[in-house]
């Protein structure tokens, strides 16, 4: 987290510091732009789509749709080797302890972006700030572990999937009871929705070697907004607002 935010202080004032402008602008404007990326941000990642349609020369709206996944500071992914399997069954998969929930979100945001410093007139990367915001739906995912359970008289075990609650509590958290993680299709089922609100702002730099293109470095901040904390984890306090800083790339077509 440390080290984004000192790459996009660094960018920020340099690009305030550096940035030109100019009425001399040639070659064809586009009026229209569709692009995709990836995103990474301090708590997780994402991947989105923007349509961006031009209002003046130097602006453009942003209409941008986002699907991220969210990770508690606390989470620690781990594996308990047994040095054998159970009943036939493969070895265990990874988990986390004490995590309740998986959280993702779905993004629907309206912004603009505004252009700062143009590119030569043969290469050269073009710098704008962009500004974005809008409703948020959290999405969570029950998460499932599978325990082990003794067989009545005997010195085996049984393995059953489940997930966190006030009847599986004391298994759940019981390290010696946990035989690995559950496959990602559990849960799926029982996806609860939370609304919020969220803004991200940031710096674009655009270096599409020609100008039909869309090839963006984008650096920024943002903060999601929920009404009640997110229960993302049993044991540990959880976030009910999320600050990031964010990375993302993102290619696209102009037209």
């Amino acid at each position: 987290m440390k080290y984004l935010a000192g790459i996009a202080i660094l960018l920020v004032y340099s690009s305030l510091a550096f940035a030109q402008t100019s009425d001399n602008r040639k070659g064809i404007i586009y009026n229209h732009e569709l692009s995709g990326g990836l995103s990474l941000h301090t708590t997780g990642w994402g991947v989105f789509v923007d349509k961006a349609s031009r209002t003046s020369l130097r602006r453009k709206t942003i209409y941008e749709f986002e699907f991220t996944q969210i990770h508690s500071p606390k989470e620690i992914k781990q594996t308990i080797d047994f040095g054998f399997s159970f009943l036939g069954i493969n070895s265990p998969k990874p988990f986390v302890y004490g995590k309740q929930n998986n959280f993702y979100q779905l993004h629907a945001s309206l912004g603009r972006e505004i252009l700062i410093a143009e590119r030569a007139e043969k290469s050269g990367v073009q710098v704008g700030i962009k500004a974005v915001g809008g409703l948020s739906l959290g999405l969570l995912k029950p998460y499932y572990l599978d325990l082990l359970y003794p067989v009545d008289n005997t010195t085996s075990y049984r393995i059953e999937t489940q997930k966190y609650t006030s009847e599986t509590a004391d298994k759940f958290l019981d390290w010696f009871s946990i035989y690995g993680g559950a496959g990602f299709a559990y849960g799926l089922g029982e996806i609860k929705v939370i609304p919020g609100l969220h803004f991200k702002s940031g710096l674009t730099f655009d270096w599409a070697t020609y100008d039909d293109f869309v090839k963006t470095l984008e650096v920024g901040v943002s903060l999601e907004a929920y009404y009640k904390r997110i229960p993302v984890m049993v044991i540990k306090k959880n976030a009910q607002f999320y600050p990031n800083v964010y990375l993302s790339v993102q290619f696209g077509k102009k037209w």
